[in-house]
């Protein structure tokens, strides 16, 4: 039961004896017009535009628009007006994104809310009430409106706000999409981000006020202009009246604004001076930060305080963030400061993080009336469909009945994803809605009845993986305030099957569509689902899994499998960097470039790479690959293939330092370094087993670890390795051996790496290689030293490895 103790949106129906409905449209006649004032701003005519519009689309009949009501029709009354003065409706307390549906008497209607916005939604909430539009997805095939001829309005007065009144999505692109979440009724009202450093600019302040900037290890900072990592010296004397003077400015000449952001600024670098220590409580946060936010809410109290003397309606956004990541422990936040608490709440699902998330906000809420959200949502960079609605709407009814009136999220949508942005935005508005229903309408409404299953299983299937079975895939992640969004690692937990079972969905969906705009939409959703497929299927296993490449069979069959990753992996490519770039839905705001691990450039190539033992010890094997080499339609594919047959030949200028660890003394070899993790098992120099000469590398009883070797200087190229491996005849292990060429930057910080990963055949020597293109920088770093490394991984007490003949070539520059 939904009562208005626990609901700020509010819907009222008034009880008693019902009225007539007022017929505004008659067998596609139209019995009504528009009412406009000629001064009404242009976002009330572009409204009313649009309601001419959606209901002319919707009926055949036009909707006349006039700046007073016509004679003989009904007057739909669009925000202020002398005549709509004269009704003397009351809005009282009503939010400013809020409205009111009134009806007059029989021949007048009044979409009328406090401001132009109230005003706007209060059309968009005419339109779906009694018009049926439905704006499910941007563009032009994504709104749904239903043919009729005769709209009757029932005569029954609505009042409505929102439940949250700032709502706000980043990384919409385009107008269509940003048209898109306005019609959903989008609307962000408070600044929060990091803001000080404009308030406090160092070209300003640097000479005349000096004492404005942090103490860090006993010296003042002297900041660069426009540069983060510093936060003002809080008890400074004069800072609070500089930044009371400066907001007061800014509303001077912003009076229209309801709110300043007093966020800190990224990367820390607070004040160490005894005024600001003094004001802590000398403990970290759950963050493992210096818990500082008592100093700081001292400090914006202050100053909200001189501003409210000046502009009593104003209110401050802030980020609850790094070292204001907690409530203070003794200042009561001002009212009109709206904290933006930063956590991506998908980790909820993880009940120990909710039970932690949940204590967080209510502390906040003891010591805060109003607080903010910052989630991070992400639609791209991830490469499936990331959905959890059921979850979604549980956390948005626990954070409104804990005082989150504010929501702000990283969206950066992937329109792959159908409903979950729809079903966000109608829970910010309304977080009591029945999610199911919310789904079910979305779903019959984009792709018709007979569709609308076979769609509800397709998305059904990603929430359970997003909210359920992620919780055992290595990729999650208990720690840190966001998941891992650049790293696709989960979809080494999808299989082909289930991916092959969705394409069967969407392909049924698509077949059993009425209308054009429902096939055009399905056709969308199976469009955004190829690049799923294709990232999926094009993915390096992290783990290796069956029997090892212990025949010529089985060496083909990897071939096959590889060149069918690689093809999959230039149309990953292909799709994300030059088919969805010029389409207004589909284009990913955040760019596969961006990040290596996103990249794919190199997605199953290292399958390929499993197959080089048998390139040197069958004719088949090696003629199939120079047969990919010659004709295979992927570069991609034409490129490995053509490195694996140079390293087979011996090509290239060989980098690494005694790579048959002939040179050394003892169990040490000269050159390399030995990597025991966790102390498990042990690693020598041995002449028990040996590839070529008298010595090799034993690696006994080790879960993980391995000799590595680090190569400088770097020049960016082509690049490939090689090592052989073998275990004991009659040796039974699952363990695996990985050869990777890892990229470092110039504080040896690893950077993502190019690998192989076997199960090695016992009894004989096999060969393992690895290669790609490394470019000069990787992750917005520069490569300065390359480490090779081969990892021995999951061997037991007293199994064996052995490693000889690793080496490292560089075979010229990169691709083109």
């Amino acid at each position: 039961m939904r009562t208005a103790a626990t609901l700020l949106t509010l819907v009222v129906v008034c009880t008693g004896l019902a009225a007539a409905p007022i017929t505004i449209v008659q067998d596609h006649q139209p019995l009504a017009a528009i009412v406009l004032p000629d001064d009404a701003s242009d976002q009330l005519k572009g409204a009313c535009t649009e309601m001419q519009a959606l209901t002319e689309e919707a009926t055949g009949a036009q909707l006349s628009i006039v700046p007073a009501p016509a004679a003989g029709m009904v007057a739909i009354h669009v925000g202020p007006s002398p005549d709509v003065d004269a009704f003397g409706l009351d809005l009282g307390k009503l939010d400013d994104d809020g409205f009111i549906i009134a009806f007059p008497d029989a021949s007048n209607i009044v979409i009328l809310g406090p401001t132009d916005w109230g005003t706007e939604f209060g059309v968009y909430g005419f339109l779906e009430r009694y018009v049926g539009v439905r704006w499910l997805l941007p563009g032009p095939d994504g709104t749904d409106v239903p043919a009729q001829g005769t709209i009757e309005v029932p005569n029954e007065p609505v009042r409505e706000e929102p439940a949250f009144f700032s709502r706000l999505f980043s990384g919409l692109r385009g107008g269509a999409q940003a048209t898109w979440a306005r019609h959903n009724r989008m609307h962000g009202r408070v600044k929060f981000h990091h803001n000080l450093l404009h308030l406090f600019p160092p070209d300003k302040y640097l000479d005349t006020h000096p004492e404005f900037f942090p103490v860090i290890n006993g010296e003042r900072v002297r900041p660069k202009p426009g540069s983060s990592g510093w936060q003002p010296c809080f008890t400074a004397p004069g800072i609070v009246d500089e930044a009371i003077k400066n907001i007061v400015a800014y509303f001077d000449e912003h009076p229209e604004a309801m709110s300043y952001s007093l966020g800190v600024n990224d990367s820390s670098g607070h004040c160490q001076c005894a005024n600001c220590v003094a004001r802590d409580p000398g403990r970290k946060n759950l963050i493992g930060r210096d818990h500082l936010s008592d100093r700081y809410f001292e400090w914006a109290n202050q100053v909200v305080e001189g501003v409210l003397k000046v502009y009593p309606d104003k209110y401050f956004g802030c980020l609850a963030y790094s070292e204001i990541f907690e409530p203070p422990d003794h200042v009561k936040v001002h009212p009109h400061i709206i904290p933006y608490m930063t956590y991506d709440r998908m980790k909820w699902i993880d009940p120990d993080l909710r039970a932690q998330g949940e204590d967080l906000t209510r502390r906040w809420a003891a010591m805060c009336p109003t607080l903010g959200w910052y989630d991070y949502i992400y639609g791209t960079p991830y490469c499936l469909p990331r959905v959890w609605f059921h979850h979604m709407g549980d956390y948005y009814r626990f954070g409104h009945e804990n005082g989150v009136r504010c929501l702000y999220a990283e969206a950066y949508p992937n329109w792959g994803e159908g409903p979950k942005l729809y079903v966000s935005l109608k829970l910010q508005w309304d977080p009591y809605q029945d999610v199911d229903e919310l789904l079910d309408e979305w779903l019959e409404r984009c792709v018709g009845p007979e569709g609308a299953p076979l769609l509800a299983t397709y998305y059904a299937h990603w929430e359970d993986f997003w909210t359920r079975r992620i919780l055992d895939s290595a990729w999650f992640t208990e720690g840190g305030q966001y998941l891992r969004f650049s790293d696709p690692g989960y979809l080494a937990d999808v299989d082909p099957e289930e991916i092959a079972q969705c394409r069967e969905l969407l392909e049924a969906t698509v077949a059993a569509t009425r209308t054009d705009k429902q096939r055009a939409r399905a056709q969308l959703l199976l469009r955004a689902f190829e690049y799923y497929e294709a990232s999926a299927l094009s993915y390096p296993r992290t783990s290796v899994s069956g029997k090892p490449v212990d025949s010529e069979d089985a060496a083909l069959a990897v071939i096959r499998d590889a060149g069918q990753r690689m093809a999959m992996a230039a149309k990953r490519r292909h799709l994300a960097l030059e088919v969805f770039p010029s389409d207004p839905v589909l284009l990913h705001p955040i760019s596969i470039d961006r990040s290596p691990a996103l990249n794919g450039g190199g997605w199953g190539a290292a399958s390929l790479w499993k197959a080089y033992d048998w390139v040197g010890r069958s004719e088949a094997v090696r003629a199939r690959v120079q047969e990919l080499a010659d004709t295979a339609d992927s570069q991609l594919v034409r490129d490995q293939a053509t490195t694996i047959l140079k390293v087979a030949a011996g090509t290239g200028e060989t980098l690494s330092l005694n790579p048959s660890f002939e040179e050394g003394e003892g169990a040490a070899a000269a050159s390399w370094n030995p990597w025991v993790k966790w102390g498990v098992g042990s690693m020598g120099r041995t002449d028990e087993e040996a590839h070529e000469g008298k010595f090799s590398m034993l690696c006994n009883g080790m879960k993980r670890g391995g000799p590595n070797q680090v190569i400088a200087p770097f020049e960016p190229g082509r690049y490939a390795a090689v090592c052989f491996v073998y275990t004991p005849e009659g040796q039974e292990s699952s363990g695996t051996v990985e050869l990777s060429i890892t990229p470092r930057d110039a504080k040896g910080a690893n950077l993502p790496a190019t690998s192989t990963t076997i199960i090695p055949e016992a009894g004989r020597w096999q060969a393992l290689a690895t290669g790609g293109d490394i470019p000069a920088q990787l992750n917005g770093k520069d490569v300065a030293s390359l480490m090779l490394i081969a990892i021995v991984n999951g061997f037991e007490e007293g199994e064996k490895v052995y490693i000889d003949d690793i080496n490292l070539f560089r075979l010229g520059p990169t691709a083109e």
